[in-house]
Order: C-alpha cells, then structure tokens, then sequence
C-alpha cells in the first residue's frame, strides 16, 4: 500500500477525488482503497510525524509520501518540487526516476511570514523522522507545492484546487509507478570506495549518492579517479567531476 500524509484536507483532495478514496472509521480522518490510503494529520511536525507512524503502525505501508503546500520567498506560486534535503542532515533517498524540480527545504516549529527560505513548512522533519524508523529512505517522499511568499493565509478550495491541478497528473503518474523493487540507479560498492579512498563525511557521501543517481538518471558516466589531497580540496575535485 502506498500512503500519503497532508496536514489538512484541501491539499490533498484533488487526490483523494482522483483515486476515489472512501473515508473510514477511525482516530483520524483518512481515506482509503486497497492501494492507497491518506491521512489528515494536521499542523505541524509533532502532529505530522504521530500521523505518519499511526500508517506505518497499522498498514502494510511500501512507500510513504508527504505532500502539501509550502511558502518560499524564492521560488513563485505554483512550482512544485520534490525535497531532497531536510534542515541542515536529513536526506531522503532519490531512486525513481521523476518529472519535478528538486530542491531542499526548511522546516519550522512555527508560522513564517518573514526571512530568506528556499521552502519552508511546518511538517517535514516530523514526518521524515518518523518514517525512517518503518521505511528505507528510498521509500519516502516530500513533495511540496508553492502556495505562497510568505504570506500568512487560509486558502479556501477553490485555491487549492487551482494550485495543485495543473501537477495532478505528474503527481498520481509518480504514486502509481512507483513498484516494489527498488531501482539501482548507483553502485553502492563504487561509492563506498569513493568515501573511504577520500575521507568523505556521512553528509557529502549523500550528497555524492544523489549526485550519481542524477547522473545515472540522465545517462551521464561519471569517472572519479585522482591522487588524494586534503579532505577540502579532494571534495572540491569531486563536485567538479559533475560539472
């Protein structure tokens, strides 16, 4: 079964009309068939992250999404992404293959409406640190809509339904191609002797991982083989590998 977690109901019932989702009796408000099911968590990471182990508790759950609005004051209303970084060290692992833009987002114990952010939301590390202790990285998602800059709003329906139909398509095209077997899209050997050959830290062996999957993903070889240095300068040679 695949999951979805939205902290309210709009952001997500473009989805749960497509899908045909019947709500069910139980201590949230969750909808459900026999492939997908979603729940309601409400705001913030706590609320987020009881809603996201309620799923990963009861159900059989294979891959667990978080999708919802996000303010930014970078990027305009309307741009969807796909989150590959979570505060300053959490990285969820990109292996499908995917039509979004990605990019990293700040999450927050409180409202924003001021400040230089990428993205930010009140639900993602909640949501990510729960459903790391029931999935694999490679199994969970964020993905997240622009809805506004910062501006402290409730969007009625109408809103909402205008904000996420243009991507709904690219959204459930993703949820139903996601299959059971993880892609190899890196080669976890290759790696490793990259990270032990040039003393990578736990944060730059992710950011190389991804690095490699992007490249698998767009048929790009990739060949790092140089004398090692210093730490500084060996991952400076490596980032211009990708260039």
């Amino acid at each position: 079964m695949k999951a979805i977690v939205s902290a309210f109901y709009k952001e997500v019932a473009p989805i749960i009309k497509h899908y045909k989702l019947k709500k069910i009796n139980a201590p949230f408000e969750i909808f459900k068939n026999d492939e997908i099911i979603v729940i309601i968590s409400g705001i913030g990471k706590l609320n987020s992250a009881i809603a996201s182990t309620y799923l990963l508790s009861k159900y059989n759950i294979k891959f667990i999404i978080n999708f919802g609005i996000v303010g930014s004051s970078k990027f305009k209303v309307g741009e969807i992404f796909l989150i590959n970084k979570i505060n300053k060290n959490l990285y969820p692992d990109i292996l499908y293959s995917h039509p979004f833009k990605e990019t990293y987002i700040t999450s927050m114990d409180e409202v924003v409406t001021d400040g230089k952010f990428n993205l930010v939301d009140m639900e993602s590390e909640g949501f990510f640190k729960a459903s790391t202790k029931f999935l694999d990285l490679d199994k969970i998602f964020i993905i997240k809509i622009v809805s506004d800059n910062l501006v402290c709003f409730r969007p009625d329906s109408d809103f909402m339904d205008n904000l996420i139909n243009p991507h709904l398509e690219n959204i459930t095209n993703f949820i139903d191609n996601l299959n059971y077997e993880s892609p190899k899209l890196y080669d976890e050997n290759y790696l490793n002797e990259l990270v032990n050959k040039y003393q990578l830290s736990f944060s730059q062996k992710e950011i190389l991982k991804n690095k490699l999957i992007y490249a698998n993903l767009n048929n790009k070889t990739i060949n790092i083989d140089f004398a090692p240095t210093n730490k500084k300068r060996n991952w400076q040679k490596i980032l211009e590998s990708f260039k």
